[in-house]
């Protein structure tokens, strides 16, 4: 087992809406996950789900086997990386919080990060839009970067796992809630350090290919 480290750097192309739930006291009817400054963020939650998500999806691409349910603990590459209720994963995810220019995090205010976009509610029934109801959205703002060194960190036994983990990342390039309305569209850059030494991508799609057969 060997030491993997990976920095990453999402950059936002289009407004992202990294959904909170409720938000009671306020004019807004859907927020966003804040930090202790107030800036957007991603969840470590959300980033491996998200990352999982998408390779479950590589996997069942080149006919390799994926777990049928989250319960499902046969031996897979999926349980292996991300775990099951018997088997933990043996990485950790870290939040990624947001900015848009490199000043300290106190001196960024929530302001000049979100953003309030208004969109109607439509009636999946009738198929058009509800009247007189008029949603406000919060969104973080186009432009801005989610990132943290060591963002996804563990202990892991092959150059497999990590070209996965690799390829999952630059598939995700979408993240939040609002996609069919065109929120969420990203740009995801990662440095990627096994026992200490960068692996370039050259060599992580080399070895990427070796799991799908050369397909």
């Amino acid at each position: 087992m060997a030491r993997l480290e990976i920095d990453l750097r999402i950059t936002a192309r289009t407004a992202v809406a990294v959904g909170a739930g409720g938000s009671a006291g306020s004019r807004v009817d859907r927020s966003i996950v804040r930090d202790a400054w107030g800036r957007p963020l991603i969840p470590g939650s959300q980033l491996k789900g998200r990352v999982r998500h998408a390779a479950e999806q590589i996997l069942s691409a080149v006919g390799q086997d994926v777990p049928a349910h989250f319960d499902d603990e046969r031996a897979t590459l999926i349980r292996d990386l991300f775990g099951s209720p018997e088997h933990p994963s043996p990485l950790f995810f870290h939040d990624l919080p947001s900015t848009i220019m490199p000043e300290p995090p106190e001196s960024i205010t929530a302001r000049r990060l979100v953003r309030l976009r208004p969109s109607v509610a439509l009636s999946r029934r009738r198929r058009i839009a509800e009247e007189s109801l008029l949603v406000l959205q919060e969104v973080g703002a186009e432009g801005m970067i989610f990132a943290a060194e060591q963002a996804i960190c563990g202990e892991v036994p092959d150059e497999p796992q990590i070209a996965l983990l690799w390829a999952a990342l630059k598939l995700a390039d979408r993240w939040g809630g609002g996609k069919s309305r065109g929120l969420g569209w990203t740009t995801v850059e990662a440095t990627i350090r096994w026992d200490g030494v960068v692996i370039d991508e050259i060599r992580l799609a080399q070895t990427l290919r070796r799991i799908s057969g050369g397909r």
